[in-house]
């Protein structure tokens, strides 16, 4: 017997088609709140109604909730994941787990097509780079990873620099050269930008790199043994012992990555753990018997069971554009799998296999993924437990309003004026949401007034948060009073009175009696009307998180104002000159040596210049003169 409190639903419950396809649940906001996938809609959608059927307490929270269903009809069940992922992603409803989009993770790029190829870090490849084994490709460029985060790929790019001397600049500031930099006169570069290398040589040091970033590191040992041998045996013993010390540098690192098993393939390996509401997933990225990334997700289960969430995560995790490994390594069976092996192999380009191990070295394999994400959970839940009971106690002992889980912090950075800027950064329960930081250029302020400002980025801020109904429950600024009563003006003028509000003013020195001593004050928390700051115990975890979001937005905020002061250094008045591109400049730059004899030539003089054209040189002489 189906039931249905809404006589529409009752309806269409009647009507269910028996084909495959996708179903979206609606509440009575016609809102989605749940997506599911079925071989035969008709049965899946009406056991949620059944009262014999599914006694999941997922599907009781859920069916209290549906008003209205609609359905998608597919070809196939492949079809089907690939439909539900989407419409999941759109809608994120509220009863499915919902991955994190693929540009959080980080791939390393080989831009084969230049000259003097170079490795950079990417957030983003072409789907179709995916297909076959090896690295992925598109159109001569390689990709490696994915990495979970940036932290291990910039982790993997100093391992690659620090053993290969090529090129670290960017495109732009390479054809821009007119000298080799600090890292040539270190030896850590071979300067191709100004021709201290045949690009032979250098395609050589690229090829071994592709062996590290692939994980064949005994095909790369074999070959810089070999110059090894051959610099030893032509008595060139200097470069010997370079060679010698690079094949240290590569078995030091290939013995901590190493993990014992039978097939030397690329596989993803899976564990999870969970209690009560909540699971914590563990991604072991395995290449070619390399370690090469741990990655780490926590859900809450949203009272379904920890197998279907598990599940539900790796549809989604492959259906994004990523690397697909030749295998993957599940804890737990899945009624997708065979779709999914399907899924993957077709972008893969070949036979991928998905399996669940009961025993031998794969089982280890998934023992220790296992493991790992119990630890994982188990610290998470600890510091949860800790920022819960801080954010509580800052309730209590700053007379807040709200329990702070969400805290934004600004700051303001400039030199006498000149390139201020703005920074916003979040925190939620205790830890950074980089997705949600923002920076702000000064718009309406040209002198070095602090004050103005911050108030330009606050009022700018929190207008939109009307807009946008985001507000936190505790607003920090970096300053003491001064900066407070700033904001609470725009508090006041925007007519804001939900949020918490305080400055904190970071710990000053003083010279003492000595007056080579210097002593350090307390960090001063300044709220509302009180004169007096409010002084916390400096080694408390209370005081530690609001120090936290106070120098991350510092460090945010001189981070930005770094990059916009770098961009102008490199500003030159011939990027002003039509066109006078990037070869054509560094041509007048390595011709002339400076801007001044630039300025200083004559029409005849400009005229000599390679690459420089009647016309070129027409519009540079006008230019300056």
């Amino acid at each position: 017997m189906i039931k249905s409190k809404h006589e529409k639903l009752a309806r269409k419950l009647e009507t269910i088609p028996t084909g495959t396809g996708v179903y979206m649940m609606k509440d009575t906001r016609n809102e989605v709140i749940y997506v599911g996938k079925a071989k035969n809609l008709r049965s899946r959608v009406r056991s949620y109604f059944q009262s014999s059927g599914d006694e999941r307490l997922f599907i009781k929270f859920l069916v209290k909730r549906i008003a209205d269903i609609n359905f998608v009809l597919t070809d196939t069940e492949k079809e089907a994941l690939i439909l539900e992922n989407n419409l999941i992603k759109q809608f994120k409803p509220r009863f499915n787990i919902n991955l994190r989009d693929d540009k959080t993770f980080v791939s390393i790029k080989l831009d084969m097509n230049q000259k003097f190829p170079y490795p950079v870090i990417v957030r983003q490849i072409e789907p179709s780079a995916d297909k076959g084994k090896g690295p992925k490709k598109s159109s001569n460029i390689l990709y490696f990873g994915p990495y979970s985060s940036s932290r291990a790929v910039r982790e993997t790019l100093r391992y690659v620099n620090s053993l290969f001397p090529i090129r670290k600049c960017s495109q732009s500031v390479f054809k821009s050269r007119v000298r080799p930099c600090l890292y040539y006169q270190i030896g850590q570069c071979m300067a191709p930008c100004y021709d201290q290398v045949d690009e032979a040589t250098y395609r050589e040091l690229i090829n071994e790199i592709i062996l590290v970033l692939k994980g064949k590191n005994a095909e790369l040992l074999k070959v810089i043994k070999k110059k090894m041998c051959d610099a030893s045996v032509a008595l060139k013993y200097e470069k010997a012992a370079k060679f010698r010390d690079r094949i240290f540098a590569i078995e030091k690192t290939v013995e901590k990555q190493k993990i014992s098993t039978l097939e030397f393939v690329d596989r993803d390996v899976f564990g999870y753990y969970g209690d009560g509401n909540s699971i914590q997933i563990q991604a072991m990225f395995i290449r070619n018997g390399n370690l090469e990334d741990i990655a780490s997700y926590r859900f809450s289960t949203i009272k379904n069971t920890l197998s279907n969430v598990f599940c539900s995560f790796l549809n989604q995790f492959y259906v994004q554009t990523r690397f697909i490994p030749d295998e993957v390594v599940m804890p737990v069976e899945s009624e997708d799998r065979e779709i999914l092996e399907d899924l993957l192999s077709d972008k893969k380009g070949h036979k991928i296999k998905v399996i669940c191990p009961k025993r031998g070295e794969k089982f280890k394999l998934l023992e220790m993924a296992t493991k790992n994400a119990e630890n994982a959970f188990k610290i998470r839940q600890k510091v949860g437990d800790d920022i819960d009971s801080n954010m509580a106690s800052l309730k209590k002992h700053l007379g807040l309003t709200n329990i702070p889980q969400k805290m934004e912090c600004f700051d303001i950075s400039n030199l006498g004026g000149k390139q201020a800027v703005g920074s916003m950064v979040t925190f939620e329960n205790g830890v950074p949401v980089k997705s949600k930081y923002k920076r702000y250029k000064i718009k309406t302020v040209s002198q070095s007034d602090d004050y103005a400002m911050m108030y330009e980025v606050l009022t700018r801020r929190y207008t939109r948060a009307f807009k946008e109904d985001d507000f936190p429950d505790l607003t920090v600024i970096d300053g003491g009073k001064g900066q407070l009563g700033i904001a609470r003006r725009v508090f006041d003028e925007l007519g804001i009175e939900r949020v918490d509000l305080i400055a904190l003013a970071k710990a000053k020195r003083k010279v003492t009696e000595r007056a080579d001593s210097k002593q350090k004050l307390d960090e001063r928390i300044f709220i509302g009307d009180n004169s007096d700051p409010i002084v916390l115990n400096q080694d408390s975890s209370e005081l530690r998180l609001l120090v936290n979001i106070r120098d991350e937005a510092h460090r945010f905020a001189l981070a930005y104002h770094r990059k916009l002061r770098k961009e102008q250094y490199y500003k030159s008045p011939l990027d002003k000159i039509t066109g006078i591109g990037q070869v054509k400049k560094k041509n007048l730059l390595k011709h002339f040596g400076d801007m001044q004899k630039i300025r200083n030539a004559s029409l005849d003089g400009l005229g000599e210049v390679k690459s420089i054209t009647t016309k070129d040189a027409k519009y540079i002489y006008n230019y300056f003169h």
